[in-house]
């Protein structure tokens, strides 16, 4: 419900908008990924280890977005490539039966795509040539998932992504040569899973925390 009411209000106030001010522009961020990893080995309903792990990418984004009457900001960033979201590995002893045991290593990956985010911006405070500004959204992305298990089958999941980002930011305008953005934010990620063919199904709940860096011209 959280993400139609936001996708509506959004649409609403890019669409009727017809006398603001639109703008596009190029951001580079760097994140922190924190993954909470838990793996469910009979896959029944119970937990049977977990695990955090974080990594840290860079990559970048385009935008566009339209700054209404109101000082309210709706906007469009989409990431036109693939990024890597996690990459795991561990060494594992199997017992394959009562009197053999084989030894390798479980990785998993989850690669990103088509990652598109909704935001509205309202402005809390104006500065000189500038503005405080929160940030909400809607996250939505591909994500393909690769399961390698020392006892089971390899296996790879595709799935769609979904998620909100909080955040603040900074907006500075530069006069005949645009603006730029300073933002701080974090998406929740809704929980990934996959299961492998021995029945272990492994949970992966993804969060980030992003600066990002934004230069645009306004039209």
């Amino acid at each position: 419900m959280k993400k139609l009411i936001l996708t509506i209000a959004f649409l609403t106030s890019f669409v009727s908008a017809a006398y603001s001010q639109v703008s596009m522009g190029l951001t580079l961020s760097k994140a922190s990924v924190d993954t909470a990893l838990s793996d469910d080995i009979d896959n029944n309903g119970s937990v049977d280890t977990t695990k955090d792990v974080s990594n840290n990418i860079v990559f970048g984004s385009i935008f566009l977005e339209r700054a209404l009457d109101n000082g309210l900001t709706v906007g469009l960033d989409f990431i036109p490539f693939e990024a890597e979201f996690e990459s795991r590995s561990t060494t594992q002893v199997s017992l394959k039966d009562s009197s053999t045991t084989t030894s390798g290593t479980n990785k998993g990956t989850a690669d990103v795509s088509k990652h598109l985010t909704l935001y509205v911006q309202p402005t809390f405070k104006e500065l000189d040539n500038g503005k405080l500004f929160a940030t909400l959204g809607y996250v939505r992305a591909d994500v393909e998932s690769l399961v390698q298990s020392v006892s089971s089958t390899d296996k790879t999941v595709e799935q769609t992504l979904e998620g909100f980002k909080f955040g603040v930011g900074m907006k500075r305008d530069m006069g005949a040569n645009g603006f730029f953005k300073i933002e701080l934010n974090r998406t929740d990620y809704d929980d990934i899973s996959a299961t492998t063919s021995n029945s272990t199904k492994v949970t992966a709940d993804i969060d980030t925390t992003v600066l990002g860096l934004s230069v645009g011209k306004s039209f």
